[in-house]
């Protein structure tokens, strides 16, 4: 949602990041693990207590972890294997901010299982856009894509925000689970 609105804005504010990446000569995939790396150091610092460090950083790794596709393309070096690493990395990263979510904000046992809910639909919808790919059905629906489900994250961190907002959100990632389900399934009977 977030991305039709910002996308041409973001790709030209990363043309001279990709320019000094293609300087460098970096590689894509490696772009991939510093984000990776610099997300699991800002969870880090988020569960030891420094609340705005942490969240910088996660922000940072996920802004530095969406150069790597438009890197990639722009330099000519994109693969299957590229992609399929940077997908896996991006689960990876996603997995270790919700659980400091869960670890730093749940007083319940109802309060957990949102935050397993949430992860589990954060894994069920670049899956199904990926299972659509194999169908050659382009499946980007919903109301909650990777962007969208990090900035929560970070906004919810920041603020600390009432976990109200966790119920909200864990519905609004199911939506786009089965929007994605729903456009698939329907896709398949054409």
């Amino acid at each position: 949602m977030l991305e039709k609105i910002f996308k041409p804005t973001s790709e030209k504010f990363a043309i001279p990041f990709i320019k000094l990446l293609a300087f460098l000569n970096v590689k894509p995939n490696t772009v991939s693990y510093v984000g990776l790396f610099v997300v699991l150091m800002g969870a880090y610092y988020f569960y030891l207590g420094n609340n705005l460090f942490g969240i910088i950083l996660i922000f940072l790794g996920s802004a530095i972890d969406g150069l790597d596709g438009p890197y990639a393309r722009y330099s000519n070096l994109s693969t299957e294997k590229g992609a399929i690493l940077d997908s896996f990395l991006d689960r990876i990263g996603e997995l270790v901010i919700w659980s400091v979510i869960g670890i730093s904000y749940t007083n319940s046992d109802i309060e957990l299982f949102i935050v397993f809910s949430i992860l589990v639909s954060s894994n069920l919808i670049p899956y199904l856009r990926a299972k659509s790919e194999s169908y050659d059905v382009d499946n980007k629906k919903g109301i909650t894509p990777r962007p969208e489900r990090v900035i929560f994250a970070v906004v919810y961190m920041y603020f600390q925000l009432p976990f109200i907002y966790m119920y909200i959100f864990a519905f609004l990632t199911w939506v786009t689970v089965f929007q994605r389900f729903i456009f698939l399934y329907r896709a398949l009977d054409k």
